[in-house]
Parts: structure tokens; C-alpha cells; sequence
């Protein structure tokens, strides 16, 4: 990853934590994110707890006109062959293509009545949950014409991953006193000069989780995490663990 794609992933990781207003906040980091992955559109569609058979609701497009296929698209979700993958309680992120074979896919309900008018062939799926919690889904679009989403794409989404869940949980939960410290990440990011990686520790850390907690969350060995809170005790000037809870 080059320093430019570090740099636009801090800026988003800044509009997930600080853009005030949700539904700006969504358009934002969609607009956003074409900065480092393009694609033809792309959506973030909530979870609907009012009804138990259409599951999505509310899409926010970017470009906003494709909010029409979005809109299709719930008028036939029922025919969503990948519906039962995503709309999962864990995070998780998945790629249209590695569904079933391309052939197949396009001869689907879905496919035809939803994506092809639109001229969008290929899709990235990243699931927003947190707590066991389904909270929505973040998609990215591609045409034909264009190649699949790579794996590097998918790191990429990854890296925003835990930052979304935690920005769409204490939105949704309303909890706004606890959601003061995440408030605050941005402020964090720019001050000293962190890493996303470094982000997501201080935040679990402002969080109340254990090393071993961290280590679980993320995916990461001891030695991993021991590396990142030297960074972390460098950048921020303190010389123990115990010490990052006083930059709250």
C-alpha cells in the first residue's frame, strides 16, 4: 500500500468518526472510497428490524443515481441468491463472483432485473455487524468492462471494516455518551500520525479491551500487538499501556 492510499484511508477513517450527520457521514466515505478502489457506484443499504422478510432498506448511493437499482434490487431481494452469505452477525466480506459460476450468475432474477439495466456486472459485499448484530452492508460496483474487485481491494475494506461496526453500533443503539471516545479517533489519527492498524488498537484499547481481547478481535499474534503499542507508546509520548487511557 502507498503512502497516498494510507493517507485517503486515515481521511475516511476521520468522516466515519467525526461527520456529525449519519447520512452524510455515508455518502462521504462512499465518495470516498472511489478515491482508492474505483468502481462504477457504490451503496450502503441498513438493516430493516421492522420487517423480518426484507431485511435491507434506506440505500444511500454514490453517485446518488444509482439509488434506482438499489431500489430494484429491494423489490426483488427475496430473489438475492447471496442474501442468506452477507446478511450475517459478524463481519465479513465477499466477492459476487465467488458465488457461483459467472454463467449461472447472470442468468439469475437478480442479475437481470436488477444489475444489467444498470450496467453493473461485478460486486464486493462488506458486512456491518457488531455485538451479533447485523447492521447493513456496504457494496461496491463494477461494469463488464472492468476486471474484478482484487484482493487487494478486499484488504482495503477490510482495513475500514471495524471502524464502520463501531460507528453503525453506536449510532443505531443511540448511544451517544459512549460513542464520545470513537468521536475522538480522528483527532487521534491526525495528532499522531497513526496507522489504521494503530487506530483500531487505541480505539479497543479507549474500548476496555485486554491484549487478549485484541489479539482475538484482530487476527494477530503477541508479538504483533507488543510491536504496535511501542508504536503507539512512541507516537503518543507515554511509556505504558496504562497511560493511553489519560488521552481520553
Amino acid at each position: 500500500m502507498d503512502n497516498n492510499t494510507s493517507l485517503i484511508l486515515s481521511n475516511i477513517i476521520y468522516q466515519i468518526y467525526n461527520i456529525e450527520d449519519f447520512e452524510k457521514m455515508k455518502t462521504t466515505v462512499l465518495k470516498s472510497i472511489r478515491m482508492v478502489i474505483p468502481c462504477t457506484c457504490g451503496s450502503i443499504l441498513m438493516t430493516n428490524e421492522s420487517d423480518p422478510v426484507h431485511m435491507l432498506c434506506d440505500p444511500v448511493c454514490y453517485p446518488p443515481e444509482y439509488t434506482a437499482m438499489e431500489n430494484r434490487y429491494l423489490s426483488i431481494e427475496e430473489k438475492d441468491y447471496g442474501s442468506w452469505i452477507i446478511q450475517r452477525n459478524q463481519p465479513m466480506l465477499i466477492r459476487s463472483s465467488a458465488l457461483m459460476p459467472e454463467e449461472e450468475r447472470m442468468k439469475t432474477e437478480m442479475y437481470q432485473l436488477s444489475y444489467a439495466p444498470y450496467n453493473v456486472h461485478y460486486s464486493i459485499y462488506l458486512t456491518i455487524a457488531s455485538h451479533d448484530r447485523f447492521l447493513g452492508v456496504l457494496t461496491l460496483y463494477r461494469s463488464r468492462e472492468d476486471s474484478d474487485f482484487s484482493g487487494e481491494d478486499g484488504f482495503i475494506l477490510q482495513l475500514l471494516s471495524d471502524h464502520l461496526n463501531a460507528r453503525f453500533y453506536y449510532q443505531l443503539q443511540g448511544c451517544a455518551a459512549d460513542f464520545r471516545k470513537a468521536q475522538n479517533m480522528g483527532t487521534y489519527i491526525n495528532r499522531f500520525d497513526l496507522t489504521e492498524r494503530e487506530a483500531e488498537i487505541l480505539y479497543l484499547i479507549f474500548s476496555g479491551k485486554s491484549n487478549e481481547e485484541i489479539i482475538s478481535m484482530l487476527f494477530i499474534s503477541s508479538n504483533t500487538l507488543k510491536k504496535h503499542l511501542q508504536n503507539l507508546y512512541r507516537k503518543t509520548g507515554v511509556s505504558r499501556r496504562a497511560q493511553l487511557l489519560s488521552l481520553i
